[in-house]
C-alpha cells in the first residue's frame, strides 16, 4: 500500500511538472501570437518527452529498473497527444480560451498519459521477469570477407582462435579463398557461410554464360542499387528475365564452389553488401533445388536507436548514409524471418552492423551487445590487420580494396580482441 501511494505521489509530481510545462508553452504561445492549435501541440510534445523519461526513470523505476520504456510507447503516447491537441480546441469551441478550457486542455493528456505509462510499466515489468527466467540470449560475433586477402584471413583466424569471433563469411572467388579453406579445415567448430558476391571480383560461373552480370573487364558488376532497380521491373520484362537466368547460374556456381572448398559443412548464406536481401536475388535463392538450398540465411533486423554511441560516430555514420541504409535494409528484411521459418531455414534473431558498418569500435560493440542481450543475434565486423592498399591481387575488388585500406579495419580487430582480455 505504501509503495503504491509513493508511486502515485511520484506520478503526481511528474504530472504537475508536465502540466506546468504544457501551461507555460500555452501562455508563451498566446503571448507570441501563435495559433492556439500550434501552441497546444508544442506544449503536448514537450510535456510528453518529459513524461516519457521521468516516468520511466523515476515514477515507475521499480518496474523498469531505471531503463526507458520501449520506444513504441512513446510513439503511442505522442500519437494520442497529437490527435487530442489538434481536436480538443475545436471541441471546446469558445471555452478553449477560458480558464476552465485551459485546465481541460492541460489535464486531459495527463489522464491519458497515466493510463499509457501504467500499461508501459506493466509491460516493462513483465519483460524483465521473462528475462530473469530465460536468461540472456547468446550474442555471436561474425566477420565478413574471409578469403579476400591473406591479411584478412590471418586477422579473422587469429580472432577466432582467441575466442573473439564465432563465425565468418567466405568469398569463394577471392584470391585467398583456398588458403582460408585449408586453415578452416583445422577449425571444424568455426562456422562458415557463403558470402554471395555479385558486385565485384571474378565470377564463379563461365563468363560466357553470364555476360549481363559483368563489366568490360570481366568482373561482376551487379551492385546493390542496380539489383534494386532490376527488382522493380515487371517479371515479364526481357532484360529482367535475362538477368534472372544468368543470376541463377552464378548463384549455383558460387554455392557449388563453397561446397567443394568446405566439404561436409552445412550451407549457410549471406551477401556481400547484403545483396541477398534484394527481391531479385531473394527470389532466385528460393528457387534453388533442394541440394543447393541453404540451411541458414542472414537477416538484418537491427534495432534503433542505439545508446552509448559517441556523437562523432553518429555523425560519421550519417555522413556514410548509415540511417538510410538501415531503413532500406529493414524494409527489405521485413517478413523474411517468417518466410524462412515456413521454409525450414534458420536465421539469426537480431543483428547489429548496418548503422555503423565499417566503424565497429568498442563503444559500438558494447552497445550492440546490450541491444541484443534479450533475444540474441549477430554482430558484424570487418577486421583486418597488415593489409596493403596496393595489394595487386585485389585489382578485381575495387570496392573492397578501398574499404580495407581504412585504418578502421585495424581498429575493429583491436575492439574485438579486447573482448577476450
Amino acid at each position: 500500500m505504501r509503495a503504491k501511494l509513493a508511486e502515485l505521489m511520484r506520478y503526481g509530481g511528474v504530472g504537475v511538472l508536465a502540466a506546468g510545462i504544457h501551461a507555460l508553452v500555452l501562455l508563451c504561445g498566446e503571448w507570441l501570437g501563435w495559433p492556439l492549435s500550434l501552441a497546444n501541440l508544442s506544449g503536448f510534445l514537450l510535456a510528453s518527452c518529459w513524461g516519457y523519461l521521468a516516468h520511466a526513470l523515476f515514477t515507475f523505476r521499480e518496474h523498469t529498473g531505471g531503463a526507458p520504456f520501449p520506444r513504441r510507447w512513446l510513439l503511442i503516447q505522442t500519437s494520442l497527444n497529437v490527435l487530442v491537441s489538434l481536436l480538443l480546441p475545436g471541441w471546446l469551441g469558445l471555452w478553449a480560451r477560458s480558464v476552465a478550457g485551459t485546465a481541460v486542455m492541460v489535464f486531459t493528456p495527463t489522464a491519458i498519459n497515466y493510463v499509457i505509462w501504467s500499461l508501459a510499466a506493466r509491460h516493462s515489468r513483465a519483460r524483465r521477469q521473462r528475462e530473469a527466467v530465460v536468461g540472456l540470449a547468446p550474442v555471436r560475433f561474425h566477420a565478413d570477407d574471409l578469403g579476400l586477402h591473406e591479411a584478412v584471413n590471418t586477422t579473422i583466424l587469429n580472432l577466432h582462435d582467441a575466442g573473439a569471433l564465432d563465425s565468418a563469411s567466405v568469398l569463394v572467388a577471392g584470391p585467398a579463398a583456398m588458403a582460408a579453406a585449408q586453415a578452416c579445415a583445422q577449425r571444424p567448430q568455426f562456422e562458415l557461410a557463403l558470402h554471395l558476391c555479385l558486385s565485384e571480383g571474378p565470377p564463379a560461373a563461365d563468363p560466357k554464360r553470364i555476360p549481363a552480370l559483368l563489366d568490360g573487364e570481366g568482373r561482376l558488376a551487379l551492385g546493390f542499387g542496380r539489383l534494386l532497380l532490376l527488382s522493380c521491373l515487371p517479371r515479364w520484362w526481357r532484360a529482367r528475365r535475362r538477368i534472372e537466368q544468368q543470376l541463377a547460374c552464378e548463384l549455383t556456381a558460387q554455392i557449388q564452389w563453397f561446397q567443394r572448398l568446405f566439404p561436409g559443412r552445412s550451407l549457410r548464406l549471406d551477401g556481400h553488401q547484403h545483396v541477398h536481401l534484394t527481391p531479385l536475388v531473394w527470389q532466385q535463392i528460393g528457387q534453388l533445388p533442394p541440394a543447393l538450398q541453404p540451411t541458414w540465411i542472414r537477416s538484418l533486423r537491427e534495432p534503433w536507436p542505439w545508446r552509448g554511441i559517441p556523437l562523432t560516430l553518429w555523425w560519421q555514420g550519417c555522413l556514410g548514409l548509415g540511417p538510410l541504409k538501415w531503413l532500406l535494409l529493414r524494409l527489405l528484411n521485413s517478413g523474411r524471418a517468417a518466410e524462412l521459418a515456413r521454409r525450414g531455414i534458420a536465421t539469426n534473431a537480431g543483428f547489429c552492423g548496418v548503422l555503423f558498418t565499417g566503424r565497429m569500435d568498442t563503444a559500438v560493440i558494447t552497445s550492440a551487445e546490450r541491444q541484443l542481450r534479450v533475444e540474441g543475434g549477430l554482430v558484424l565486423a570487418h577486421p583486418a590487420e597488415g593489409y596493403s592498399f596496393e595489394a595487386a591481387e585485389l585489382q578485381a575488388y575495387p570496392l573492397s580494396r578501398r574499404f580495407y585500406a581504412s585504418p578502421w579495419r585495424s581498429r575493429e580487430a583491436d575492439a574485438l580482441m579486447r573482448r577476450t582480455r
